[in-house]
């Protein structure tokens, strides 16, 4: 079980915080990267919050297409 675990993930892997969670005790923290539009962040908090993440923060922070940015996650697990 780890403490933290910072996930920058390839365009579109989103999934792979499935097997992220799990090897994270709980109060730990997940800094996770991923690339949306903004219009889909609410939704994405939703998704994390019901797979038992509380996000602390977030932020935009690049763009990588037209409407596509790469956006920071810190969450922790609860």
């Amino acid at each position: 079980m780890f403490d933290r675990a910072v996930v920058p993930i390839p365009y579109g892997k989103d999934e792979i915080l499935d097997s992220i969670s799990p090897i994270v005790k709980p109060g730990g923290a997940i800094h996770f990267y991923t690339f949306k539009k903004r219009h889909q962040i609410d939704g994405l908090i939703q998704e994390f919050e019901e797979k038992g993440l509380a996000v602390e923060f977030h932020r935009r922070c690049g763009n990588v297409a037209p409407g596509v940015s790469r956006w920071a996650f810190d969450l922790v697990k609860f």
